[in-house]
């Protein structure tokens, strides 16, 4: 009899059954632990096929779009090389794509503030940052470097690539597949996606090695660190300490950061920066609690200084959108009209949902209640002036509590994240 996944929670327990059975986090091809390296891939992709995660509300790109995106990424590879001009630091800093404006400027709220200290401190640094849909919207200097040529070298690779895989390994990944299959009813095509993965593995690990090389840092720090286990690893042969800062929410049902059968820290950092002791004590991943190191979020303290006097707008709810289950979250309100009529509510898309069009189901909202969407918005701003916020797991809700936002949840996918949440605040959960 085949199960059901209904929830995240259902997801990550098939997945660590899935590891446990099969060891997956040590197996290996060609140097590479595919499963162990794209882990939190193989999680959404599973997510998407068991509808866990929401496939409608997604960027649909045109193809011009596409071509245009590739053209702009391919002259970036060219025109800035990050393998050029390099030089000793002591700090690497990989920062996050996205951006805020913040002063009239656009930064990463999760590096920024950290690279004023290292140039206070008077030690140098390169920034290595990645594009956000094709583009690079803050501004190139002398101490960054664009990384667009990974993108480039990894697709051109994959062409002529032939990596074809053992029979031990066809057979082994068989068994998985077909477990797969007779488990939860869909048919997941792990021997491609794992050829895919040692491809990208390796390219992307050699362009790492090459640039710490020549930079020779003493210290690398990251935001979202499994989006990079090939870094890693080239740092860590190299005796290069890692240090990622915490970007979002964690928990044991975060499979970028759970690992309940193994202490597997061949990707992962050396250290974990959190914002706060809350974050400490939910620590689930293979790192001794002495490199779990509170470090504030200054962009939030800083942006609480900022709306401190704002008053609240009586019965005004912020909902928070989120990649892969806002289509869900429309649907519950929906289902439960009657329980927001007399709110005036904004929606604020994910950023990953800026350009999709309007459902039925939106529309039908916008017809009935007092309702709004909004995009690229000052979301600090909004927490200040509203009196109830809403969402499943966004990081943005811890955020809202810090802006005195009363809190509802909706029993989504992900709500396991909550439970600690749950305990610790007074909340509202809409079924």
């Amino acid at each position: 009899m085949r199960n059901k996944i209904n929830s995240i929670k259902d997801l990550c327990e098939f997945i660590w059954y899935l590891e446990t059975k099969y060891n997956l986090l040590d197996f290996e091809i060609n140097g590479v632990k595919p499963w162990l390296a794209y882990r939190i891939e193989i999680y959404y992709i599973i997510g998407k096929s068991c509808n866990v995660f929401d496939k409608s509300l997604k960027r649909r790109l045109s193809l011009s779009q596409k071509i245009s995106a590739m053209l702009i990424v391919f002259w970036n590879s060219i025109r800035y090389n990050p393998l050029l001009n390099l030089r000793k630091v002591d700090n690497l800093v990989f920062s996050h794509p996205r951006s805020k404006k913040y002063n009239g400027e656009f930064i990463d709220i999760y590096t920024h503030f950290l690279i004023d200290e290292i140039k206070e401190n008077e030690q140098s640094y390169l920034e290595m940052e990645l594009y956000h849909e094709a583009n690079h919207i803050r501004p190139l200097h002398s101490d960054k470097r664009y990384l667009d040529y990974l993108s480039v070298m990894k697709n051109i690779k994959r062409l002529f690539s032939s990596n074809n895989l053992s029979e031990t390994d066809i057979d082994f990944i068989s068994k998985v597949e077909e477990e797969i299959e007779s488990k939860v009813g869909i048919f997941v095509d792990l021997s491609s996606l794992f050829k895919r993965y040692v491809v990208d593995f390796k390219v992307s690990y050699n362009i790492y090695k090459k640039i710490l090389i020549k930079t020779k840092p003493s210290r690398i720090y990251v935001v979202v660190a499994y989006g990079r286990p090939e870094m890693i690893k080239a740092a860590k042969e190299l005796d290069i300490e890692v240090i990622e800062l915490q970007h979002g929410t964690f928990s044991k049902y975060h499979l970028g950061y759970s690992f309940p059968s193994s202490n597997n820290m061949l990707y992962f950092a050396d250290k974990f920066y959190v914002w706060n002791d809350f974050w400490k004590e939910l620590i689930a991943f293979p790192i001794i609690s002495e490199n779990v190191i509170v470090y504030p979020s200054q962009y939030m303290m800083v942006e609480l200084e900022k709306y401190k006097d704002v008053i609240k707008v009586r019965n005004q709810m912020l909902i928070i959108g989120q990649a892969g289950i806002t289509g869900k979250i429309i649907d519950l309100i929906n289902k439960n009209l009657n329980y927001f009529i007399g709110f005036k509510i904004i929606l604020k898309l994910h950023p990953h949902e800026y350009s999709v069009k309007k459902t039925k189901e939106i529309l039908n909202l916008e017809k009935v209640l007092d309702f709004t969407i909004v995009k690229d918005i000052d979301l600090y701003s909004l927490f200040a002036q509203s009196e109830f916020q809403a969402g499943v797991f966004s990081t943005a809700l811890y955020e809202g509590l810090e802006f005195k936002c009363k809190t509802i949840l909706f029993n989504l996918p992900g709500i396991e994240y909550m439970e600690r949440f749950i305990e610790l605040n007074k909340v509202k959960i809409i079924n």
